[in-house]
């Protein structure tokens, strides 16, 4: 079929499938950073710009290229070679990024992290893509009439395979190949079309070019099988992986690794670069999802209970086997991980039930007083890496309250420090559930200065103030460690109280600015395990 191509449709198809090729790179390359550095509007930021400078350097380039040496090369070949080179480039993709994690070891802020990883694994791939344009429109134009014309066509023909290379890769490329996979088809259809315009010219240099054809070849498989063979190393957690699957929102892996043995046999659910969940042989007492009978303080009736983020259902779980005659449910956008829930996590033996669906869908409407409920978890934040900061607005909360019975709960778990310069995050949400919610407490789980702190907003005036509710927390036989999770905000601040932070709106949530801090000093230290077992 390629060899029947006319010579305005073989450039016609280059253009389209060039553009359809970019843009699933581009596409696919936040989804090959979210395992290294997250996905934050830092990750799509640098992927855009790494790309798009790649795209202006590369037409600069390839521009000057065929201008230059056109007279004595012909054009069909300097286009295949930028093709091939093009081809190779978006191939070293993934095995790049495998290396590239050693980066993290060195103190770099999250911004320079994801500059550096974009430009190291996207940049060249990008430039030699973006060389391919000015080529074929030289080849395409032999004169200067209606050049506007011939330009608008193969730019629009660019264009539309961009659009079609969005959707594809959206919608079907990424959830049905992986990002992997679907790196490797495309640089396999750039090897394709290398190999079609190579050809073109062998019946007038045939022997000359088959030699160099044959030549390209040999060194294209001494490279694959020196890839193939490089001494990546391996892990000593890697066999102890008993699921890993790329879904349509995260890469996810089930992992078996006793890293708190004196709680017997621990599994761990990875989502990207976070350990979202982890399940224990025996009971904690001092995880944040132990927090479940606090909840009977502060209401006398707990029959209808929501968790946005379902994780590995840990929390759900728990809250079914406290609270049992209650009707518990989970808005979770992954349907993938009810799957990984039924099969690793025991989540089949408890009368759950899951929505797929974003919690700011879920609860954008009032509903009536038969929807409402006592209790709604927000569990969807358990990473400092990527915050859906869309769940944390004003407007969001007031959803969140139109949603609750009177002496409803609403609770919200978050990563961040309660104290120092690092505390903007906290003292930013916490500010702004404040103005929703006036009656309050807070609970930090953990020792370090980065912790998961537990923000409960009360639907009612009926304070409790510190003392009152630490006696109470006291009395709870189940877990008797509840009362040290208890803050005192009256001695935030050498005694000041929660002061600084922003309120949070859906106009203004500077959630990656807020983080930046913890990022930089903590992001080291939390990326380790994960490291370990994806090296």
């Amino acid at each position: 079929m390629l060899v029947l191509m006319s010579m305005n449709s073989k450039y016609y198809i280059t253009s389209f499938v060039a553009g359809f090729i970019l843009m699933t790179v581009e596409l696919t390359a936040s989804r090959i950073c979210a395992p290294i550095i997250g996905s934050s509007i830092f990750t799509w930021t640098s992927v855009i710009g790494s790309v798009l400078l790649g795209l202006s350097i590369g037409s600069l380039i390839g521009g000057k290229i065929i201008d230059k040496y056109s007279k004595n090369y012909s054009g069909e070949k300097l286009l295949s070679f930028a093709l091939l080179i093009s081809s190779l480039l978006v191939y070293l993709i993934i095995p790049l990024s495998k290396i590239v994690s050693s980066l993290l070891d060195k103190s770099f802020s999250i911004m320079s992290l994801s500059i550096i990883v974009c430009f190291t694994l996207f940049l060249l791939p990008s430039i030699a893509i973006g060389s391919i344009s000015p080529i074929i429109f030289h080849l395409y134009v032999s004169d200067i009439n209606n050049i506007g014309k011939k330009y608008a066509i193969l730019s629009s023909l660019w264009s539309l395979g961009s659009i079609l290379g969005v959707f594809v890769t959206g919608f079907y490329f990424i959830s049905r190949l992986g990002s992997s996979i679907t790196i490797y088809v495309v640089s396999v259809i750039l090897f394709i079309l290398f190999l079609y315009f190579y050809t073109i010219n062998l019946n007038s240099h045939g022997s000359r070019l088959r030699r160099e054809l044959l030549l390209i070849c040999i060194l294209i498989i001494i490279f694959l099988a020196f890839l193939l063979t490089y001494p990546h190393g391996k892990s000593l957690l890697r066999e102890k992986i008993v699921y890993e699957k790329e879904t349509e929102y995260y890469r996810a892996m089930v992992v078996d690794y006793d890293l708190y043995p004196q709680y017997g046999k621990n599994r761990w659910l990875f989502l990207d670069i976070d350990s979202h969940s982890i399940q224990m042989e025996k009971a904690t007492k001092s995880f944040y999802t132990d927090i479940y009978p606090v909840f009977s303080i502060f209401s006398n009736s707990i029959n209808k209970i929501h968790i946005i983020g379902a994780g590995a259902y840990t929390l759900p779980i728990n809250l079914k086997k406290y609270y049992y005659e209650s009707e518990v449910s989970v808005s979770e956008i992954d349907p993938e991980l009810e799957k990984i829930g039924n099969e690793y996590f025991n989540l089949k033996k408890y009368d759950i039930k899951t929505e797929t669906i974003d919690a700011r869908v879920k609860f954008s409407k009032v509903t009536g007083n038969d929807s409402k409920y006592d209790l709604i978890y927000g569990d969807a934040y358990n990473s400092f890496i990527s915050v859906p900061w869309h769940l944390l607005t004003k407007e969001f909360l007031g959803n969140i309250k139109s949603s609750l019975n009177t002496d409803g709960i609403y609770a919200i778990n978050f990563i961040g420090s309660t104290k120092g310069t690092d505390s903007v995050m906290f003292e930013s949400v916490y500010s702004t559930l404040n103005e929703v919610f006036p009656n309050n407490q807070v609970f930090t789980f953990g020792t370090s200065n980065v912790q998961n702190i537990t923000v409960l907003g009360i639907n009612n005036n009926k304070h409790m103030e510190y003392d009152e509710v630490y006696k109470k927390l006291l009395e709870i036989k189940s877990n008797d460690k509840l009362s040290q999770s208890l803050l005192n905000k009256d001695l935030l601040n050498n005694g000041n109280g929660i002061k600084r932070g922003f309120i949070l709106t859906d106009d203004f949530s500077p959630i990656e600015y807020m983080m930046n801090g913890l990022i930089k000093k903590y992001f080291s230290g939390y990326y380790g395990t994960y490291k370990e077992i994806i090296s």
